[in-house]
């Protein structure tokens, strides 16, 4: 088809198919005018091919048709058409772009790992003659967006005719007409990468209203056409190309497991599945059947791939419903494998280890934009890359203090305030987050020994109460149990496929074959395939959205306030806790997602009392775990047993009435003497003196025979 007859053939269309009057209404808020591709192809198919092949054409009739059909009704607007929803055959993959695709109008499923500032662009420039008293006036269109194109001649119809070099001229931004752009950079979705191939990037170019709507983590398919433009070396084009797209429309693609496909047969299946009365214990099964044991971590990792229902409320705030666990664990207890694991099995997961991320690797990075001189333009990190799935981060407590830090926001509110390099912004981590710590000595000692367990490990009290579950996963010494883990370890090694064999291609690879996944774990009990798994998850998570009914209501707030009253009962507690903290508000909200998140594994819309029940039974086992029963947030916040804080205040108070009653310091057997008619052990207030001088808390004027507070 000529131009001519393209253009009739959109207005038919157009007239047939579209309210422009809605368009004329909402202007200048909608400036463009979304048609489907499907409709198009309903329509005509000859007719829709022609953006295919060739879609600067196709789409430049259109705006022509569109704006006269606008003239004809009299609606003083200038819109312009984007189409979306591309046919299947159009997908590309960053990777599988070739120069067969150049010129032609395509889908890039990808992430938005980097955008520039938003800049005004001359599509149509102004120039004004500088000959003499010659102030004539010519139109340019600027086809290329990297740079500016001057006349060589002064129109003679119109001007004085002079060329270039005696002609001058100078650009009129007033009378020229312009186009807001912006470049964002795209980058293959980590799910699609094999092995450590490093993901491939692609540079797009937006014109129009839609330039500064995309974030950098933003999940998208981008429709545009491809397009190049040749590299310069030392200021002269080379014969080798780059790649651009020029992107038309984009489709937000931000729904948790939409990369998930699920036909028909499968979500037969998936409702088949859950009514089985062994689901929970078929899934937890399915969650690393090659890690031995561990059935309540994995049940929770279970509960947080599930994870509560987010919502938002009238004042504006948001609740979260994505979980986060914390796995504290001696050397060798599988938590570096738990953490690749559920990585691999969410399709947004990302993993990283705390020695080599820093927080700039964690949020967002502020870099040079290479399209620009002087400017900064936004990179994504990992939690907004991992928005609406699950991020790993191994050797949590190897971060440095500052970059821990930055991660508070990310787990609360979900977000990431960002003000670097005069940049201002706001990005989603509305991810679930599995961290991984060991000791600070190597291994886990008893609190009595080196205080609580929260306190040997490298992290500041704040960061553990973000945590909804905190496991510690010791390496206890069992004859019966070693013989299990043994050989479990030994004939799942003998299971494997050997690398070497894979590698020369006389083996297929069981990661890139499903059908060569066991579905039987080392018990011989059956599992769910991990293609399997993602889509139940996929499918609950998308359907199904639970409210906890009276009962459940009821029994979590029964728990909270009894919880709240109970006083941990120590010998040497003498003050009968009134320090001590069993349980805080905050446990509300990580029972609520827990529950919400076993209804889901049913498939069930209502989260019932059986769900609070196995959320109340997880939460009360890593609490026992880490503390035993007499469970303490002070100490965790305070890194303080509650006997300690007790001696702490008591020695402190022993010292003041001494010092009251004699106007004189109290000596070390005057505080023994006392602390030892309230059965405090001699050895344990000799410590505390001696730490708390070093700490700067207590003086010892004359040498440790007399003490004074600070």
């Amino acid at each position: 088809m000529h131009a001519n007859e393209i253009k009739a053939r959109w207005m038919t269309f157009l007239e047939e198919n579209s309210d422009i009057g809605a368009l004329a209404l909402n202007w200048p808020e909608q400036r463009s005018l979304v048609v489907s591709f499907r409709e198009l192809y309903n329509f005509d198919q000859d007719f829709a091919e022609i953006l295919v092949n060739n879609p600067n054409l196709f789409l430049k009739c259109g705006d022509n048709g569109l704006r006269e059909i606008c003239k004809e009704k009299n609606y003083q607007i200038n819109p312009q058409i984007r189409v979306r929803d591309l046919p299947p055959d159009q997908r590309r993959a960053v990777r599988e772009i070739r120069q067969d695709d150049v010129g032609s109008m395509l889908a890039i499923d990808a992430i938005v790992v980097k955008i520039s500032a938003v800049r005004p662009r001359v599509v149509e420039a102004a120039f004004r003659c500088c000959n003499g008293n010659c102030e004539a006036i010519q139109m340019v269109y600027q086809s290329n967006e990297q740079e500016l194109i001057e006349p060589i001649i002064c129109d003679p119809n119109t001007g004085c005719g002079a060329e270039k070099p005696q002609a001058r001229f100078e650009i009129v931004p007033s009378q020229s007409v312009m186009e807001n752009t912006q470049f964002i950079e795209l980058q293959e979705p980590p799910e699609k990468l094999r092995g450590g191939v490093q993901p491939e990037r692609l540079r797009c170019l937006i014109e129009g209203e839609i330039a500064g709507e995309i974030l950098p983590g933003d999940r998208i398919v981008a429709n545009g056409e491809l397009f190049v433009r040749s590299q310069k070396k030392g200021g002269k084009k080379t014969s080798v190309f780059d790649i651009f797209l020029r992107v038309n429309s984009y489709e937000q693609r931000n729904t948790p497991f939409e990369d998930v496909k699920i036909s028909v047969e499968d979500e037969n299946e998936i409702k088949e599945l859950s009514f089985r009365e062994d689901i929970y214990d078929l899934l937890i099964r399915s969650i690393a059947p090659s890690i031995f044991g561990y059935n309540n971590v994995k049940e929770s990792l279970l509960l947080q791939v599930f994870g509560g229902v987010a919502r938002r409320n009238p004042d504006g705030t948001r609740q979260r419903g994505d979980m986060h666990i914390l796995l504290m664990g001696d050397p060798g207890t599988a938590k570096s494998q738990l953490l690749h694991y559920m990585s691999e099995l969410s399709p947004r997961g990302q993993y990283t280890s705390g020695r080599s991320a820093s927080a700039a690797g964690l949020t967002a990075a502020a870099v040079p934009d290479s399209s620009s001189d002087g400017r900064w333009t936004l990179e994504a990190g990992a939690l907004p890359l991992a928005d609406t799935g699950l991020a790993s981060i191994d050797e949590f407590d190897k971060m440095n203090d500052g970059d821990r830090s930055s991660i508070h926001e990310a787990m609360e509110q979900q977000t990431i305030s960002i003000s670097k390099a005069g940049i201002n912004a706001k990005l989603r981590t509305r991810c679930s987050i599995l961290a991984a710590s060991n000791p600070k000595g190597g291994r886990f000692l008893h609190p009595d020994e080196a205080g609580p367990y929260t306190r040997q490990v490298n992290l500041p009290p704040p960061l553990f109460s973000r945590f909804d579950v905190i496991w510690l996963m010791a390496d206890t010494p069992g004859e019966e149990y070693d013989r299990k883990i043994a050989s479990h370890i030994l004939a799942n090694r003998q299971t494997g496929v050997d690398e070497f064999s894979i590698e020369q291609g006389n083996e297929v690879d069981p990661m890139l074959d499903p059908t060569k996944e066991s579905t039987k774990d080392h018990e011989g009990k059956e599992v769910l395939s991990r293609e399997m798994f993602r889509k139940y998850v996929a499918y609950a998570k998308r359907n199904h959205h639970p409210v906890l009914n009276d009962h459940a209501r009821k029994r979590i707030i029964d728990y909270y306030t009894t919880m709240r009253g109970k006083v941990t009962d120590s010998a040497d507690n003498l003050e009968k806790g009134k320090d001590v903290i069993t349980i805080t508000a905050r446990a509300l909200e990580a029972l609520s997602r827990m529950t919400e998140a076993s209804a889901k594994v049913r498939l069930s819309d209502i989260a019932e009392e059986e769900d609070v029940r196995r959320a109340l039974r997880l939460f009360e086992n890593w609490r026992h775990e880490l503390m035993g029963d007499n469970f303490d947030e002070t100490s965790i916040q305070s890194g303080k047993t509650a006997a300690s804080r007790n001696l702490q205040s008591r020695v402190i108070k022993i010292i003041d009435e001494i010092y009251e009653a004699t106007r004189t310091h109290a000596t070390t057997l005057q505080i023994l003497e006392a602390t030892r008619a309230e059965g405090f052990d001699d050895d344990r207030v000799i410590g505390y003196l001696e730490q708390a001088k070093n700490a700067g808390n207590l003086f010892a004027p004359g040498g440790y025979g007399t003490w004074q507070s600070a």
